[in-house]
């Protein structure tokens, strides 16, 4: 098997601008704060079951999932600036091969 270290180079090249894209992520801000008023407005129950008795449900696992989503979107852009460090270091090293 043999190293092919231009390849390889151009590969983590083009690895490293797929995970700048995922970096900047971002537009989330309205799912946050529909989280947040979907919160809100579960304080009042009673006036959610007035409305429909499947209201209260429903927000509660519409939380729940946005969390999820958002909480995932975070760990994403959090992975790819790591890997991003990973695939740079790599570059590095393959830097010094000929």
């Amino acid at each position: 098997m043999s190293l092919e270290v231009k390849k390889i180079q151009s590969l983590s090249a083009q690895a490293i601008e797929d995970l700048k894209a995922i970096e900047k992520i971002g537009g989330l801000e309205h799912l946050a704060q529909l989280s947040d008023e979907l919160k809100k407005a579960m304080t009042d129950e009673e006036q959610l079951r007035a409305v429909s008795p499947m209201l209260p449900p429903y927000f509660a696992e519409l939380r729940k999932n946005l969390g999820f989503l958002l909480g995932t979107a975070k760990s994403l852009q959090t992975h790819s600036v790591n890997r991003t460090k990973d695939i740079q270091g790599l570059l590095d090293q393959l830097s010094h091969i000929k």
